[in-house]
């Protein structure tokens, strides 16, 4: 990880997040050793990499809650905890809004952000069920 992209909607919003790198300081040797360490651990999980900005939501016309979902099969992944199962049929989803409900019209492509997975969104999830289960 080399920044952090912070979702900003007005100009109140920049001013407070340019303001916390008034006295910014860049990490040191040992920092940035942790960090890789991190970042090394997290990519041999084989976890979904999405951000969660909830841009994929808003552009797709049945309201599927993509970053839940990622967040879920996440979740079972990484603590094999099958009642995520739960969360994704009762909490998350409602009939009409669930992965198998996609219409592969391709609008979640469009506005992820760059540091998303280029996969269809819903596919990726229908794929990953199928690994862990």
């Amino acid at each position: 990880m080399m920044m952090v992209l912070s979702g900003m909607s007005s100009l109140e919003q920049m001013k407070d997040n340019l303001s916390y790198m008034k006295d910014f300081t860049p990490l040191n040797d040992a920092e940035r050793t942790a960090v890789s360490k991190v970042v090394e651990i997290f990519r041999k999980q084989d976890l979904i990499p999405c951000t969660s900005c909830r841009y994929c939501i808003d552009g797709c016309p049945k309201h599927i809650s993509i970053p839940d979902l990622f967040a879920i099969m996440n979740t079972k992944h990484t603590h094999h905890d099958w009642n995520a199962d739960y969360y994704y049929e009762d909490v998350h989803t409602k009939p009409g809004s669930r992965a198998s409900d996609c219409i592969r019209c391709g609008k979640c492509e469009r506005v992820r952000p760059s540091t998303c997975p280029s996969d269809s969104c819903c596919r990726m999830w229908r794929r990953s069920l199928r690994r862990v289960k």
